[in-house]
C-alpha cells in the first residue's frame, strides 16, 4: 500500500528545488539574508541541487 503523504512531501521538495534552482526564487529559503549572499545564482543552484538529490 502506498503512503500518499510521503508522495506529496516528495513532490513538494521537487517543486521547491525547481523554483529555487531554476526560477531563482530564493525568497522561499528560510533565513535567507540578501545582504549576506553575494552570488544568488550559485546559492540557487546549490540549494536546489541539494533538495533534488535528497
Amino acid at each position: 500500500m502506498m503512503d500518499y503523504g510521503l508522495l506529496l512531501i516528495g513532490i513538494a521538495l521537487l517543486l521547491v528545488s525547481y523554483l529555487v534552482a531554476v526560477k531563482k526564487q530564493t525568497g522561499l529559503l528560510a533565513g535567507f539574508n540578501e545582504k549576506a549572499i553575494k552570488n544568488k545564482e550559485l546559492l540557487g543552484k546549490v540549494v536546489g541541487g541539494f533538495f533534488s538529490f535528497r
